[in-house]
């Protein structure tokens, strides 16, 4: 019964509070930016130009052409990902999180 009451107050705490009883940092986690997931900006755009425009007959026929599809990206196209995830991760910080686009010209790396 102990255990159940030291949840019930520990639900009634905001969560704020909660880690801060337990001297726990909490560090505020960007927005959400297709510019900085790579299966975004990336995987799935090269999926799709080999998948599209083809029909698929079920499930298991979606699942192989898409592993056949994942299999035909060159090694070194996902080392250029990589790198290019780099790059956007420094015109992120730069631009101090704000919004931009284009070829980041302004930006110093």
């Amino acid at each position: 019964m102990q255990k159940w009451s030291q949840r019930s107050s520990l639900k009634n705490k905001s969560k704020d509070e909660f880690l801060a009883t337990k001297q726990i940092t909490v560090l505020e986690h960007p927005a959400y930016s297709l510019d900085l997931a790579p299966s975004d900006f990336f995987l799935f755009l090269k999926i799709k130009e080999i998948l599209k425009g083809r029909h698929f007959d079920d499930i298991d026929d979606i699942r192989s052409n898409t592993i056949a599809a994942l299999k035909a990206i060159p090694q070194n196209q996902f080392q250029n990902c990589f790198e290019g995830w780099n790059r956007r991760w420094h015109w992120c910080i730069a631009s101090q999180g704000e919004y931009f686009e284009g070829d980041h010209g302004g930006i110093q790396q």
